[in-house]
């Protein structure tokens, strides 16, 4: 199919370095099935996309709202989250109109209005399609600039005190752990079918598993954390692991996210 990816890409405000995932974020799968390609869509991207969406805003509220609880931490990522939204920035950027790419016989008007909708799902797409071609503070970027920052930073109050924070670390190394969890079984498994993904990834991060890689744990593990050290419960993996993140964000926050994956990879799978 020939196809104008340098269009595509002055909409997003976005270059790839492989126009091949902006495609592949682009194909719904109705038009795989058109064109006899089924396997050929983006629903891995999705799959993929879904877990580092949620990556995104938990690391976004814990640095830039630390004075929320738990509880409206939560209930704010779901907002962000809301399928109507990302169906509205889709069609913001000016994609809706001819992207996704779908069967010929489905009509984009009437999809919008459904709650789960092609373009909800190519925006998940398209943020991991940016992951994987150029990195996790890539994507991070792109998505805080385009809807989290938009909404959110108008509402950002002075106050730095921090509510909950073992509660915010957790959950914080436990989206990670899923995200990177994820991530890496996409990268290892490629002809994988995302359901399969999904419940490889579900097994992996059970807490049955996270005790186990908790006992993985080195001494100079803990040694090198220091700024969240008051914060890390000795008996979850994930304020370890969040903590973590937090270490390798204030040595880099371009590569915190390519450590952590590493971190995991090397003790863990």
């Amino acid at each position: 199919m020939q196809w104008n990816s340098s269009l595509v890409q002055e909409k997003i405000s976005f270059n790839f370095k492989n126009t091949d995932l902006l495609f592949l974020s682009l194909s719904d799968p109705s038009y795989g099935k058109q064109i006899n390609q089924p396997d050929s869509d983006n629903q891995r991207l999705e799959s993929l996309g879904e877990n580092l969406l949620a990556l995104i805003i938990i690391d976004y509220l814990y640095h830039h709202f630390p004075y929320l609880t738990l509880s409206k931490m939560t209930a704010l990522q779901d907002k962000l989250l809301d399928k109507e939204k990302l169906t509205n920035l889709w069609f913001s950027l000016g994609l809706g109109e001819s992207y996704p790419f779908l069967d010929v016989n489905q009509e984009r008007h009437r999809l919008r209005v459904k709650t789960t909708n092609p373009f909800e799902k190519s925006l998940k797409a398209l943020v991991a399609a940016i992951h994987v071609d150029r990195g996790f503070s890539h994507s991070y970027n792109w998505f805080n600039k385009h809807l989290i920052a938009p909404l959110l930073a108008k509402h950002q109050k002075d106050n730095l005190e921090r509510v909950n924070p073992d509660k915010q670390l957790n959950i914080l190394g436990s989206t990670l752990l899923k995200a990177v969890t994820f991530d890496y079984l996409y990268t290892l498994l490629p002809y994988v079918k995302p359901g399969q993904l999904k419940k490889l990834s579900k097994t992996l991060t059970s807490k049955k598993q996270q005790t186990e890689y908790l006992k993985k744990v080195t001494t100079e593990d803990w040694e090198i954390i220091t700024t969240e050290q008051d914060k890390i419960s000795k008996k979850s993996f994930p304020s370890l692991f969040g903590a973590m993140f937090i270490h390798f964000d204030h040595e880099n926050p371009k590569t915190r996210y390519r450590n952590s994956k590493k971190m995991v990879q090397r003790k863990l799978y």
